[in-house]
């Protein structure tokens, strides 16, 4: 059985989160527990990463892309 990716998206500013493993939240959801969430951090610098839930499954974080700076101009 392969288990699917998980990505999650944070705004182009964030450098923490807070996610939600779907893997865990299965297995929670089935025991009656509620540890599908954990906490992270990625640095300004990075665009992206792959993190690893409480229990090791491993999660892709992605920063969604900044805005340009003072928005597209049109050459006349």
């Amino acid at each position: 059985m392969s288990a699917r990716e998980q990505v999650v998206e944070i705004s182009a500013s964030a450098i923490s989160f807070t996610a939600v493993c779907e893997l865990c939240l299965a297995l929670d959801a089935s025991a009656g527990w509620s540890r599908s969430t954990f906490a992270g951090r990625l640095d300004a610098d990075l665009d992206g990463g792959t993190f690893l839930c409480r229990r090791g499954h491993p999660l892709r974080v992605e920063r969604l892309q900044r805005p340009a700076e003072g928005g597209a101009t049109a050459a006349a």
